[in-house]
């Protein structure tokens, strides 16, 4: 009996660390390829967020502007003139003229060129605001369950400190237990009681994070997918064509070289035609002789004082800023993305090594914890050592939970995969 009082805690110690190394062991093995589909009431809020979110209205409200703006490039360059002129001296002269000045290097289909990309690039931008927000509002629900599990654990750590504090003084006063040991079952109901304060402000600064993404002040907020998907083989290369913030870094490109095209034309002068109609009169010797008068006339701008090559020189600076600007963007989307790859993959298999190993239930930890410390079979320092182990583990447990739903937000947002995910909910 006295060799088991002075090796429980190193055999529990051991114990542990072989699970830890079985945990370990499983994460190697590839799970078949699942997908986990959101919930209905999930779904549901994601898309009244996306609905009602001011960012994603104003989003919404660039593409109806660009689209606008694409239909008035569509359009002629110039409107025609209407020209009236009446003379009186010796002769009454009144004609009327058209003029229409001419689109010589097509700046229209030019214009046209700036405007579509222009929209293709708001498009895209729209897109990624909204796979951000999913991003964010899924984040901020896994920080939120995560604080209130964590506040669940820190009120049974309170309820055992509390129920340990009480057989603490029972036993001090049949004389079974020393001061110094009920002084440490009092500090350590103290610790619980402190700790459950902490968790419950982490819950309700969590909470406000999830209302300033929704809009909503408190609700009833929808769980998250137990279980995730298995990464695949990562195609980096495809996920980051179809990214939608480096398709509108590239759209941002298409509209700088389609300014180039149109600052170059714009230095070809464009000429104006008019012709005119009208009639003559003149009195002479009493006599009051009319005629016939018709005139063409051709005016041309003289680029000579402006030659409007300083604005070709700027577009071009400017598409190669968008051009560097773009590789830029994209090296780091792509370290991005296989950063969020390796995160969710470490959490997942984490995450899954507990499920398998680490899932005990609770009460029956604790209750062979306090039979084995009512038995005198260990002190009460190594019981509150091994109960707050046991505690800690499961809050470190929460805290992979939590990281991995973050990591699944962030792939989601990383790959662009956010719409793909929530379309395959729809679908199902």
């Amino acid at each position: 009996m006295i060799t088991l009082r002075m090796q429980w805690p190193v055999l529990l110690r051991l114990l542990s660390t072989i699970l830890l190394f079985a945990a370990a062991g499983t994460t190697g093995a590839q799970d078949n390829p699942t997908t986990v589909p959101a919930s209905p009431a999930l779904r549901q809020l994601i898309g009244e967020t996306l609905d009602q979110n001011p960012g994603v209205q104003a989003a919404r409200a660039a593409v109806q502007a660009a689209e606008a703006r694409g239909r008035a490039a569509d359009r002629p360059l110039y409107n025609p003139g209407l020209e009236v002129d009446a003379d009186q001296a010796e002769t009454r002269t009144g004609t009327v003229g058209l003029s229409q000045a001419i689109d010589w290097a097509d700046k229209r289909g030019a214009r046209t060129g700036v405007a579509d990309a222009e929209l293709d690039r708001v498009r895209a931008e729209y897109a990624a605001v909204r796979q951000q927000l999913a991003g964010e509002l899924l984040g901020a629900l896994g920080r939120y369950h995560t604080a209130a599990d964590l506040q669940d654990l820190a009120q049974q750590r309170l309820e055992l400190m509390q129920r340990f504090l009480d057989l603490a003084e029972k036993l001090r006063q049949a004389g079974d237990l020393s001061q110094v040991e009920l002084d440490l079952a009092r500090l350590a109901r103290t610790q619980a009681t402190l700790q459950l304060s902490q968790m419950a402000s982490d819950l309700a600064a969590a909470e406000q994070a999830l209302a300033a993404v929704t809009g909503e002040p408190s609700r009833e907020w929808p769980l998250l997918p137990a279980d995730l998907p298995a990464l695949q083989t990562l195609d980096a290369d495809a996920l980051l064509t179809n990214l939608p913030a480096l398709r509108a870094q590239q759209a941002r490109v298409g509209a700088a070289r389609a300014t180039v095209t149109l600052r170059t034309r714009e230095l070809r002068p464009d000429p104006t035609v008019g012709v005119r109609a009208g009639q003559e009169r003149a009195f002479r010797n009493g006599n009051d002789d009319a005629y016939g008068v018709a005139g063409l006339t051709l005016s041309i701008p003289l680029y000579v004082r402006n030659s409007f090559r300083a604005e070709v020189q700027a577009a071009g600076a400017e598409l190669t800023q968008a051009e560097q600007s773009l590789q830029d963007n994209y090296r780091r989307a792509r370290a991005q993305l296989l950063s969020a790859a390796d995160r969710y993959r470490l959490s997942r298999d984490a995450w899954r090594a507990w499920l398998q190993t680490g899932q005990a239930s609770l009460g029956s930890q604790v209750s062979l914890l306090e039979r084995i410390w009512q038995a005198g079979e260990m002190s009460t320092a190594d019981y509150l050592v091994q109960l707050n182990q046991t505690l800690d583990t499961r809050s470190d447990a929460l805290d992979v939970q939590g990281r991995l739903w973050t990591a699944w937000a962030d792939w989601l947002v990383a790959s662009g995969q956010a719409d793909t995910w929530l379309d395959q909910s729809d679908a199902r």
